[in-house]
């Protein structure tokens, strides 16, 4: 059992991409094109009073995914009209979407540990199947894996020598051999098709002892995957739609949840009505975050 807390943090509509980095969180409310930064480590014990410690910056994009680079305040972040470059507060275009962008925009993505970018698409429409996951790098989006609807999970193991996708309309979760030399993907394998119900998988990460986190929306929970794709067991939530999980901290053992806006169908617990980020301590450690490298956006 896990001492889920309520973070006393501003609600969301659709808070997504959380990251530890530099010693402090990071995450977007997609729908309001906020992106929220907290400078501290300590997210269980968040000082609301000190207004220095979170900012918020409005995106002029649609923007689904951030990732950090190894400069603490600058990011690499993707949406609708593409990869932009966060430098402090100022938003840069740097590489055009390579897809239509009036029924498609990035969603869900990770940097490997040379720094290239993977991110996936979405389908506005959840129809038909023309989503697809990308590789950036050297100023080109490169399509690796095509005739997706929803992509979504991405995750790199702690070695780098595997990831996991999945796909939320799909519902279903693939592992795949990985070459951090050439970039490749290989050895593509269906590890769980999500068949009862509405549950079906979001976004993911990777801990430090090899296993895959994945939150099912609207499933009030997170199900957790060894590295070579076998089930462990289901970690319930408080939370009726999570959207991905994030282990930091100073210690590296706070486990971060976050989710989209509850509903009269799919309402959060008792306690937790209004939250859109949930914490807590765990036995387990983070996987360090592999830092994008922006020079790959140009």
């Amino acid at each position: 059992m896990m001492n889920w807390q309520a973070l006393p943090l501003p609600a969301c509509s659709l808070a997504e991409s959380p990251r530890y980095a530099h010693g402090g969180w990071a995450w977007v409310d997609i729908n309001t094109h906020t992106l929220y930064r907290l400078n501290q480590s300590d997210v269980l014990n968040t000082a609301l009073d000190n207004t220095t410690l979170l900012s918020t910056l409005h995106l002029p994009d649609e923007i689904g995914c951030v990732l950090p680079t190894e400069t603490k305040n600058t990011w690499v972040a993707l949406g609708r009209q593409g990869g932009w470059l966060i430098e402090g507060d100022t938003c840069t275009l740097k590489l055009n979407a390579p897809f239509d962008s009036s029924k498609h925009r990035f969603n869900d993505g990770r940097a490997d540990q040379a720094g290239r970018i993977w991110i996936s698409t979405l389908v506005d429409a959840r129809s038909p199947a023309t989503a697809a996951l990308y590789c950036i790098e050297a100023g080109q989006a490169k399509l690796k894996i095509n005739d997706l609807i929803v992509g979504n999970g991405l995750a790199f193991s702690p070695l780098g020598d595997s990831v996991f996708l999945s796909d939320t309309r799909h519902k279903c979760i693939w592992r795949f051999d990985y070459s951090i030399e050439t970039g490749e993907l290989s050895n593509r394998q269906l590890i769980k098709q999500y068949t009862e119900g509405t549950a079906r998988p979001d976004g993911a990460c990777f801990s430090a002892d090899g296993s895959y986190w994945v939150a099912i929306l609207e499933g009030y929970r997170l199900d957790r995957f060894s590295e070579h794709g076998e089930f462990i067991e289901s970690i319930e939530l408080p939370l009726a739609k999570p959207t991905m999980p994030c282990f930091g901290g100073a210690q590296g053992n706070v486990l971060l949840v976050c989710s989209a806006q509850a509903d009269e169908k799919f309402p959060n617990k008792p306690g937790f009505e209004n939250t859109s980020l949930i914490a807590c301590e765990t036995g387990f450690k983070a996987l360090s975050e592999n830092f994008a490298n922006p020079a790959y956006l140009v």
